[in-house]
């Protein structure tokens, strides 16, 4: 027989037994749904992340920022000095980092096209005729909106002239324009923000004129709060308020992806430079390192959850093994009436193994159906009691299709091999003989 021949003969075979064949076939729908459900509840660890990135900069960013704490901080002169066999956390004793750093990297280290200076604050009250709302206050150089793909919706971002001049303009987010001006044009009006400082008790008054209205962003995952803030140029909380050029962190843009370990490494030279320090006393977070670790994350998973499924598919390959094994004894006579009118050995293992991937492809197939809704519930779990807000996608690719009947259709043989095997090596006389 051909292999069509050998197919039709098979589910002939299998359908005889209904019951039988369909509880065999349960097995290897769990198993895979469970493989194609993980894979893709896995996968979409990395496209949330990647999404999270795109929405708040892109993946060629760079942040730097200075945290009190450090394992080796302060000067050179002060390193050099110390143990390097000390692994205990230190105050960080080096320089903060200025607006000024900023433009140093952005002219001297390559294969950058935009940096930024920012600075926040919390604690701040908005208010326009009586109707205020709590917000923070966001300081920046020009090209924020840019710098975090963060744009506009009415009117404009304030430029560089606005920054050098240390101008009292504001752009509010899209609850501030919703709650404290009631969806009316806020343009050209002017508010009060308004600040009591817990350390000193002193209040903070200014008046803002509002030049923009921030696009809704959403108050999930990495922008959570974003829509609540009002942003000014950085000069003007420095002037107004601190009293000081220091600011919190400095946000690179490198020109491409793979430009960014270098351009790192760069900004990390210059700014210990400037600081008389090794540089490593700054924290440098990158999104492409964010990526590699949810890729790390969605490896695990995988992993992890790939075993459980594996366990399944394993049971469901007995199963397969022990319904051929029932199915070469039923037709023990069969296989020797087909070797007395000439079937060879190969024939006959073709036939059952033909018959076991048969089997298990079909299982394959509802397996993958029935693994993309499983992967969409788990992900609609996750996404309600594990991380409110996250979103969190389920990724179906046609390598995880192919996957899963590659999977299924090799239990089928490997499970079917023994069984085909034994009903091969039965000779015509022996086969015919049996009861």
């Amino acid at each position: 027989m051909n292999i069509i021949q050998c197919i039709l003969v098979g589910i002939s075979s299998l359908r005889r037994h209904t019951l039988r064949t369909s509880l065999t076939i349960l097995g290897i729908v769990v198993g895979v749904g469970a493989v194609v459900s993980m894979v893709s509840v896995g996968d979409g660890s990395r496209a949330m992340v990647l999404r999270e990135i795109e929405r708040t900069g892109g993946i060629n960013m760079i942040e730097i920022y200075r945290d009190d704490w450090d394992k080796q901080s302060g000067t050179l002169t002060r390193a050099a000095g110390r143990t390097v066999r000390s692994k205990r956390w230190r105050r960080n004793r080096a320089e903060h980092l200025e607006t000024s750093d900023a433009f140093a990297i952005l002219e001297n280290a390559k294969g950058v096209t935009h940096v930024i200076a920012e600075d926040d604050m919390g604690g701040w009250n908005v208010n326009y005729q009586g109707i205020s709302k709590d917000s923070r206050i966001v300081a920046s150089t020009a090209g924020y909106d840019h710098s975090h793909n963060w744009y506009p919706q009415i009117g404009r971002f304030f430029s560089e002239e606005e920054v050098d001049a240390a101008s009292n303009v504001a752009v509010i987010g899209s609850k501030i324009y919703e709650e404290v001006f009631r969806l009316e044009n806020p343009i050209g009006e002017e508010i009060k923000a308004t600040r009591t400082s817990s350390r000193r008790g002193r209040r903070y008054d200014v008046r803002l004129t509002v030049i923009g209205v921030m696009e809704e962003k959403g108050d999930a995952m990495d922008t959570q709060g974003w829509d609540n803030r009002f942003i000014i140029p950085i000069t003007t909380l420095q002037q107004r308020f601190k009293g000081r050029k220091d600011i919190e962190r400095i946000r690179v843009e490198a020109e491409d992806v793979d430009d960014v370990a270098s351009v790192k490494e760069n900004s990390k030279r210059i700014l210990g430079r400037i600081h008389n320090n090794s540089g490593d006393e700054y924290q440098y977070w990158t999104a492409t390192e964010e990526l590699a670790t949810a890729e790390k994350i969605g490896g695990t998973m995988k992993a992890l959850m790939g075993g459980i499924a594996g366990i399944a598919l394993v049971v469901a390959g007995i199963g397969v093994m022990n319904i051929m094994l029932v199915s070469v004894t039923e037709r023990t006579k069969e296989i020797g009436l087909r070797k007395a009118l000439g079937a060879k050995r190969h024939d006959i293992l073709l036939q059952f193994l033909i018959e076991a991937a048969t089997l298990t492809l079909v299982g394959g197939i509802l397996g993958a159906i029935l693994g993309v809704f499983m992967g969409q519930g788990t992900a609609a779990i996750i996404e309600k009691y594990v991380w409110p807000g996250s979103n969190w996608p389920s990724i179906i690719s046609l390598s995880t299709i192919f996957l899963a009947m590659t999977v299924s259709i090799s239990v089928g043989i490997f499970f079917g091999l023994y069984p085909a095997n034994r009903a091969a090596k039965l000779t015509p006389v022996d086969a015919l003989r049996s009861e």
